[in-house]
């Protein structure tokens, strides 16, 4: 027995009607081109083998006893697995308001008795067709649905859904290039990160910063904020791109307080991994900066440049654990209430006249944010505590000791006395005297922040502190 071809097999037509010449009649015109052709004789038998079989195509009388072409036709469409079977009605009815009744039905097309084998032929070859087209189009729909899915499910991961959403939906998405908009730019980073991590396994390095990307990707886009790159333990956030915020700088700074909240539920999420509390410093500055598709046609990146990304930096370097710094141009664009905690001058690198700096700890409705800095007194020393210290220079690796003297301290912050005069702002890394500390070194990490009096005295600020010098600190210092 010779093979059938596709169309043999698929094309199945459903022909109903109860007088068995007609059927007869339509029959033989449709086996001529080996249709795969089933019968029915009245509504009801229609409805359960359309069921049973699912053909191509439907033939269907209208004059009926029981339920009539029209009621059949109107079940079929109102079954959600029969819906989008086409129906054609085979009628001697010529009116126009019953044609207008079929259409109303559902039907998609009408031939009229006698029939003419040609019409029946060009008419149901255009309906199997229109048909065949229609399913492929569904499947490309469905194809093209499960892609963008896969795509936004994975992507999504690394870029916000503001940006996977524009590279999808426009045609110029992925097109190189950028454009100038003034935008807020917010800048994280885990104080002293690579300290706290030194005695530790990639494998858990690698748990700590994605239980901490996760609870921070949270706050971020609540504040519908996007997120632009994670690099290691910093966070590089824009507000105001690629969607318009008219509030894009109150937006960033309510996030970044928010941000600084959540480090609570953050370090109880370390301690039961066993990890140490950890905290972040935050920086934001707004203003004009190019926005786009960095890159080449064959590797690209959604990305901003600009020098107010590069002032964002530097401002975030001056932080300290647990403050927001914002630059003048992010506080002059806040329409809200703020409470700021201090006011500081800086003069970062690469900009030509010092800068004010607002440390934050309050945005007011809507936001309605509030974030209080941790800042234990200082406590008097028994004895003052002799150290070691070197000026870390990112430039240089080659730190020269120098001998310096702790003599107020509390958990987050101390009073040193160092051999000469420093630039504020400067990061420092100290070694505390071995047997104080039971013959095990006890190396912090600093920044320091102020003036203390005279004698080239400061406060510096941990950015990294161990254990072993919480409990000998906590010793030495005198409680009042």
């Amino acid at each position: 027995m010779p093979a059938m071809s596709e169309n043999q097999i698929t094309d199945k037509i459903l022909i109903v009607d109860d007088v068995p010449k007609n059927i007869q009649v339509l029959g033989s015109i449709l086996m001529k081109k080996k249709y795969n052709i089933s019968f029915a004789s009245n509504g009801t038998d229609a409805l359960r083998l359309a069921k049973e079989n699912e053909p191509d195509l439907i033939l269907l009388d209208v004059m009926m006893p029981g339920i009539d072409g029209f009621e059949t036709c109107s079940k079929l469409k109102a079954d959600p697995e029969l819906a989008h079977i086409p129906v054609i009605f085979m009628t001697a009815l010529s009116d126009t308001s019953d044609k207008v009744k079929g259409f109303e039905a559902g039907a998609v097309d009408y031939v009229t008795k006698p029939y003419e084998a040609e019409e029946v032929l060009a008419r149901v070859n255009t309906h199997l067709t229109m048909r065949k087209l229609r399913k492929n189009l569904e499947e490309r729909i469905n194809e093209l649905e499960v892609r963008n899915h896969f795509i936004r499910r994975t992507f999504g991961r690394y870029l916000s859904d503001d940006i996977v959403s524009s590279l999808l939906e426009s045609p110029e998405g992925l097109q190189v290039g950028g454009e100038n908009l003034n935008v807020t730019i917010l800048m994280a980073d885990i104080r002293g990160f690579s300290s706290v991590t030194e005695n530790l396994s990639p494998e858990q390095v690698v748990t700590m910063l994605n239980i901490y990307l996760s609870i921070m990707t949270d706050v971020i886009i609540k504040y519908e904020g996007t997120i632009d790159e994670f690099i290691g333990d910093g966070i590089l956030v824009i507000f105001g791109a690629p969607i318009w915020q008219e509030d894009h700088a109150s937006r960033a700074v309510a996030c970044a307080l928010e941000m600084q909240l959540s480090m609570e539920k953050l370090n109880a999420e370390f301690r039961r991994n066993g990890f140490p509390n950890v905290q972040i410093g935050i920086g934001i500055n707004t203003g004009e900066v190019v926005v786009g598709n960095i890159g080449s046609q064959k590797r690209a990146k959604y990305g901003v440049v600009g020098r107010n990304v590069n002032i964002a930096s530097r401002i975030e370097s001056y932080t300290i654990g647990g403050q927001t710094l914002i630059s003048e141009n992010t506080f002059n664009a806040l329409n809200e209430e703020t409470v700021v905690r201090k006011e500081i001058k800086v003069n970062p690198k690469g900009v030509t006249a010092p800068i004010t700096l607002y440390e934050i700890e309050k945005i007011g409705a809507p936001f309605n944010v509030v974030y209080k800095r941790d800042d234990d007194r200082l406590h008097d020393m028994e004895e003052n505590l002799p150290c070691k210290y070197v000026i870390l220079d990112e430039k240089s690796a080659d730190h020269v000791a120098l001998n310096g003297l702790l003599h107020k301290i509390s958990d987050v912050k101390a009073v040193i006395e160092m051999e000469h005069e420093t630039p504020l702002y400067s990061n420092l890394k100290i070694d505390l005297d071995r047997e104080n500390c039971e013959t095990v070194d006890c190396v912090l990490y600093a920044k320091l922040v102020e003036n203390f009096g005279d004698n080239n005295n400061y406060v510096i600020y941990f950015t990294h502190i161990p254990e072993k010098a919480k409990v000998l600190f906590n010793k030495m210092r005198i409680q009042k």
